[in-house]
């Protein structure tokens, strides 16, 4: 391959080599000047060698779905060892001598899949199938090169893995079942896992790795603009520092900090991570742990040299830093890069920093060859490392008997977070009998500001002193909250809890030294929360006279899942010729444009053009057209057209010849705007207040309220959620014979096909519409994919070729739908039982900026629940905001509805002194309600009186940890709507089965299910029939695949039409001897008998009615009140599901829904910055739950005994109920806050506590305060 070097022609350049060698899946690859140095790992594989099996979502490290694995050579020990890495960070060039193994090299159809795959789909843990690869990759690289880890090991490893739909619980419990640990029971259960190991097929024998051994050297790459440099000496690093000049340049190891900070404006890349001097591990006087080492290796090194005299601290630390990020960040991710990054941006809360300089260490710096520098940690934040680089860090040893160090780290999620705060207090005592502060001691943060290291004050005041006399604790903490002063830093906690966090860790640090001299209430203050292994239980019946219906199978694509093989709209293979295409978004949110400026995106290479609403020819510029729906109100634009309506609009795309170029040069379009833009509004208050004309008044009511003998008033506020589906938004279109193919990621097809009509100038009939599946939905894909469709659509026409478009996850956070927040104003007035007699409320939505899809009428008709709705009086106003456009999330209007209904029923408790259980018993409905049979039922598995005298014993007997119990019961009210069809074909070969239909398969199971009603209303075996492609052709005019509709409408629709097919078959089965299922479909053929029969399924079907869905929930919670932490120690639901179609799919629902629930009540705030702009648009700011902020202890029943006579084939819904019963965790955490409260003082009354409840907001409500940081 030609390459040109930087420059020079020096004898070392003769040894240097122009291209990367690396194996992937066992074959070599060898990549050179054809890719960019940016070009990641994830890319080339799916772009380049069509390895489309390793996904994409948020391109930081965070969602897993990249993983892959790498055996990577040590350049100091030579060994090799197989971890887990970010494809979507790891340059390709930077993967020199490593063997690569994606999921297709793992296990496939052809070759027989792996233990890891098998396992994932035997167990039911895969939904949309997304997520699945990475998870595998990650349960590979724990089981490779013969680890045995332990369950906790496996639960511990997956915090760099996010799933949306199944709740995690399946998965964990699917691959500790591989584990060295598990039951015996679990593991004979488990897939056969000893053949790991892949042999030569030279010799036969375990491969050795020798024959793929790539040599570590010098390598040098021209790319443009660019230059890519690999050096394996310190001298060839010089070397290369004197030949780059002036230029900038990037020295590159794991390329970790990509996820959290994107480098910019870089000339030479250089890789230095095989560098042997910088991976060095020694001890003499100190320990010394070469900078490049990473984090995982430099764990492993600590607990080593731990056992060593003087450095028993090390433990301390190799615990933290065991959590920091997740592991494959801290696999790839070095010492050297973490401080880099704090560094460049003091702001940032280095975990690595914070602990190294507590103890006192040093960087080694080395300056040239052979030349070393010694700094300080702090004084590394000043120094110029311009043409140098960390060597090492330096440990002192420190007396284990006289010194006492602590760490902590508190983070917005269990895992994989950057730190609101981190601390690390080490102090030497005279002795160690003594409490006397020997010398200075060491109080060390981070997360304050970006100038704040040490609370030097307190450090001062403790010198000499007795640190556990209470007098001297209480004027260290009073200084320390002094002098404690931090910045405001957004997105991110506020000002006010990062000062209080940090005075509560050292808090925490102060009891933890002696139990013994600290009242035993404040003893449990010193431990952080300890999350025990996770356990679970799902409880269900099932019927074998009526299986395959209700028989609990996986889903019938699990296995092409978890291997990868499974086709999203972004793994079709490109078109010769194909284009890609990128939005161009609005920074602000309002204004109006005046004009476009793209002669910096013309300077990309591969630049082709720029698009907006002057280029749709006089179309429609709409992608809700509110002629053709009527559940749009407003025509939203594709591209804005001048008037902006929220910061992240489209106003045009960018089209280029590839991916990267498309992006690059939609960033450098400039948008010019008028002078003097408005002000956003983005408070529905301020609305209110300010101007009627955003304010939509859906019904008014000014009578007064009756008399009651108690009357209490609320206000409760709840906010946005983001759906992260974990494939993006995507389309393709294609031109052909005057007409246009799309293919995108939507869960309405019909829409896309009419606006993508519309946007061209063709009728819809020459626009055909394909989805197999898509990556989740959550109902964030039913109106905004049209919008990505017709762009996508623009671009095709425009250059007559095919076009892809798929978002970047920050671009889709902006440009889409979030759920509606919404503000109950309320008074209520009730008896002294507690009995409701009227309700007057108030309800305010924030729609965003239109009226579009509003689920108002929705959460009016669920707001009832299970109680009684005599004299309420509810008055609906929706509110415009300068905000995307907001929409239907998983459960819209009931998961509001239900959650206000119980808000008050929890209030009313409250005032009268009263269980909150008696007051909602008092307003049940009575009539037909299982309810009080199912509230004791759930009762007596919870333990739940037993378990509600144990949380009062427990918090009378601790002050800094508090605990909440709470009992939600749940009315869900379904209610049948929409218009599906279902195409069913026999093939007279060979008597096989196919099913075309109108739904979406997203993750819910909808294919399974319908195969399992065909497969059983036939009387075949599943493996007969197989399910199609959705398409607009045999899915004309079907409706949104949303609403917990789908997999019943389109069961219903398949069951009908294979009754048909019956009904067609039977007069020919009469005239035949017990004829085979073949030889009566040959028979029926020849006798021109159609073996194709279409159903319908619609509202007005006359075997399926509306329904009841009944459920009960009860959640146990711990908090550590000093932090604001929370565990969800155990969640009992029982959930009413009829006869189930498929149990274990309807369990994945459950159990999805509700942690999806979770995230909203817990952890997923947005907010949006003075110009409008999202402030948590990407996964390192946003806050879904992960695999361990799931409850611990998570049980499921499904109801037994209660067939639906109303459903289809005896059963009820379940993709959003359970999502609404979710808030009983936030009434949980409300309970436990209350007592609290009456220890830090405060009143026992009602109080409000935001939502979502971070940790910011738990704390806030806790009422805690550093005056009351006590010893005794």
């Amino acid at each position: 391959m030609w390459n040109y070097l930087f420059s020079g022609d020096t004898s070392q350049e003769t040894n240097m080599a122009s291209e990367v060698t690396l194996s992937i899946n066992g074959k070599s690859i060898t990549v050179g000047n054809e890719v960019l140095a940016t070009t990641t790992l994830s890319s080339y594989l799916r772009e380049n060698l069509k390895l489309t099996g390793t996904k994409v979502n948020c391109n930081e490290g965070i969602c897993g779905a990249c993983i892959v694995v790498a055996k990577i050579e040590h350049p100091v020990s030579k060994t090799k060892e197989t971890f887990s890495i970010n494809s979507c960070l790891v340059p390709i060039l930077n993967c020199h001598g490593w063997e690569i193994k994606t999921i297709e090299g793992v296990g496939n159809r052809k070759d027989d899949y792996h233990p890891v795959q098998k396992q994932l789909a035997e167990k039911n843990a895969t939904q949309c199938g997304f997520c699945s690869p990475g998870f595998a990759m990650n349960m590979f690289s724990l089981l490779a090169d013969e680890k045995k880890p332990t369950m906790q090991q496996v639960e511990d490893a997956f915090g760099g893995n996010i799933c949306r739909c199944t709740g995690y619980r399946s998965i964990l419990e699917a691959y500790k079942a591989m584990a060295s640990d598990a039951p015996a029971l679990t593991r004979r259960q488990c897939a056969d896992i000893e053949d790991l190991e892949k042999f030569c097929s030279k010799s036969g024998k375990p491969c050795s790795g020798e024959c793929k051994k790539v040599k570590a050297q010098p390598i040098k790459i021209k790319l443009g603009a660019e230059n890519w440099r690999k050096v394996v000496t310190t001298t060839e690093l010089f070397a290369a520092f004197a030949e780059i000049g002036e230029d900038s340049y990037k020295l590159v190891a794991g390329n970790t900090s990509e996820g959290v900070y994107r480098s910019q404006s870089v000339v030479h890349y250089i890789d230095i991570k095989d560098i042997p001097d910088l991976r060095q591990v020694s001890a003499s006087e100190n320990f010394k742990l070469g900078a490049s080492s990473t984090l995982t290796e430099a764990a492993r090194a600590l607990r080593t040299q731990a056992s060593t005299a003087g450095f028993k601290y090390l433990n301390e630390i190799a615990s933290h830093w065991e959590n920091i990020a997740n592991l494959p960040i801290r696999n790839i991710g070095t010492i050297a890069g973490n401080l880099s990054m704090k560094r460049e941006h003091p702001e940032f809360a280095s975990d690595v920093f914070t602990l190294l300089e507590a103890v006192g260490a040093q960087l080694q710096i080395l300056t040239g060859v052979d030349k070393r520098e010694t700094v300080s940690l702090p004084g590394f934040l000043n120094y110029s490392i311009k043409k140098r680089v960390l060597e090492s860090v330096l440990f002192p040893a420190l007396d284990d008997a006289t010194h006492r160090l602590r760490t902590f780290h508190v983070l917005p999620r269990t895992q994989s977070s950057v730190s609101y705060v981190n601390a690390a207090f080490l102090v030497r005592l005279s002795s160690a009998t003594s409490w006397d502060v020997a010398e200075k001691p060491r109080i060390v943060f981070g997360g304050i500001r970006a100038s704040f290291i040490h609370a030097t004050a307190t450090e001062n005041l403790l010198v000499s002193k007795n640190i556990l006399d209470p007098v001297v604790a209480s004027q260290a903490i009073s200084v320390l909250n002094s002098e404690v002063r931090p910045d405001e830093v957004l997105p991110g906690a506020g000002v006010d809890y990062r000062r209080k966090l940090a005075v509560g860790l050292f808090y925490k640090f102060l009891l933890g030294l002696d139990p013994n001299q600290v009242d035993p209430r404040y003893k449990s203050g010193a431990e952080v929360l300890t999350r025990e292994l996770s356990s679970a239980k799902q409880d269900f019946e099932t019927n074998e006279s009526v299986f395959p219906l209700n028989q609990p199978i996986g889903k019938v694509e699990a296995l092409a899942q978890c291997a990868g093989e499974i086709e999203y709209i972004d793994d079709i293979p490109t078109r010769p010729g194909e284009l890609h295409a990128a939005f161009v978004l609005t920074k602000q949110a309002t204004g109006a444009i005046v004009k476009y400026n793209t002669d910096e995106a013309a300077k990309v290479p591969g630049y082709l053009n720029f698009y907006s609403a002057a280029d749709l020819d006089g179309v429609p510029n709409s992608f809700t057209p509110i002629d053709v729906y009527s559940s749009f109100l407003d025509d939203e634009e594709i591209f804005c057209s001048k008037e902006v309506k929220y910061a992240g609009q489209p106003v045009g795309i960018v089209v280029a010849e590839t991916r990267a170029a498309a992006v690059q040069a939609a960033e450098l379009v400039v948008i010019e705007y008028e002078t003097n833009a408005p002000k956003p509004v983005l408070d529905v208050m301020e609305v209110i207040k300010m101007t009627r004309d955003r304010v939509v008044v859906v019904e008014k009511n000014d009578e007064s309220p009756p008399k009651s003998a108690n009357t209490v008033k609320g206000i409760f506020e709840i906010g946005h959620q983001y759906p992260l589906y974990m494939e993006n938004l995507s389309s393709i279109v294609v031109p052909h014979d005057g007409g246009y193919d799309v293919y995108p990621s939507t869960q309405w097809m019909d829409l896309d096909q009419n606006v993508v009509a519309r946007t061209v100038g063709v009728p819809a009939n020459k626009v055909t519409v394909y989805v197999k599946r898509i990556g989740g939905g959550f109902g964030g894909k039913q109106s905004r994919s049209s919008m990505v469709s017709a762009a996508c659509a623009l671009a095709a026409k425009k250059h007559n070729r095919a076009v892809r478009l798929v978002l970047p996850l920050t671009t889709n956070m902006e440009v889409t739908s979030k759920r509606f927040g919404q503000r109950n104003e309320y008074e209520v007035g009730f008896d002294n039982a507690g009995k409701i007699e009227y309700v007057t409320m108030h309800v305010i939505q924030d729609s965003g900026c239109s009226r579009n899809e509003s689920p108002m009428g929705i959460f009016v008709a669920f707001f009832e629940s299970c109680y009684g709705s005599e004299g309420y009086k509810i008055q609906p106003q929706e509110v415009l905001t300068n905000k995307a456009s907001n929409g239907p999330i998983r459960g819209p209007g009931p998961i509001e509805g239900i959650a206000f209904h119980d808000e008050i029923m929890e209030r009313i408790a409250k005032h009268l002194k009263k269980d909150p259980l008696e007051v909602k018993l008092v307003n049940m409905q009575k009539l037909d309600s299982p309810l009080p049979n199912l509230i004791n039922e759930i009762k007596s598995k919870a333990e739940y009186d037993k378990r509600k005298q144990e949380v009062e014993a427990y918090n009378q007997m601790n002050r800094w940890k508090k605990r909440g119990l709470a009992i939600t019961p749940m009315r869900y009210p379904f209610m049948l709507w929409n218009h599906l069809t279902s195409t069913v074909s026999i093939y007279q070969g060979d008597g096989s089965v196919s099913i075309a239909h109108g739904g979406i398969e997203m993750g819910q199971g909808l294919n399974t299910k319908i195969t399992q009603v065909a497969a059983h209303i036939l009387k075949l075996p599943i493996d007969q029939i197989s399910v199609k492609t959705s398409n607009s052709i045999t899915g004309a005019n079907n409706g949104i695949s949303g609403g917990s509709i789908i997999s019943e409408g389109v069961s219903y629709a398949t069951m009908k039409a294979c009754q048909t097919l019956l009904d067609r078959l039977e007069p020919v089965r009469a005239t035949m001897e017990n004829p085979t299922w073949l030889q009566l479909i040959r028979e029926a053929y020849n006798r021109n008998v159609n073996l194709s029969a279409q159903g319908l399924f619609s509202k007005d079907v006359p075997d399926v009615k509306n329904y009841n869905i009944w459920c009960v929930c009860i959640s146990e919670v711990e908090v550590d009140v000093l932090t604001g932490e929370r565990q969800i120690r155990r969640v009992d639901l029982l959930e009413d599901v009829g006869q189930s179609l498929s149990p274990l799919i309807d369990i994945g629902q459950i159990e999805g829904a509700f942690i999806m629930g979770l995230g909203y009540w817990l952890s997923e705030e947005l907010t949006f910055d003075e110009a409008g702009r999202l402030r948590e648009n990407r996964l390192w700011n946003y806050v879904p739950p992960g695999p361990k902020d799931i409850p611990v202890d998570f049980r499921v029943y499904l109801r037994r005994n209660a067939p639906n006579p109303l459903g289809v084939l005896g059963s009820k819904t379940t993709g959003e109920p359970a999502i609404c019963l979710s808030v009983n965790v936030w009434f949980a955490l409300r309970n436990a806050l209350e007592a609290a409260r009456v220890d830090a003082g405060g009143p026992n009354d009602y109080f409000d506590m935001k939502q979502p409840a971070t940790l910011e907001h738990i704390h806030e409500s806790s009422l805690t305060e550093p005056m009351q940081f006590k010893l005794k």
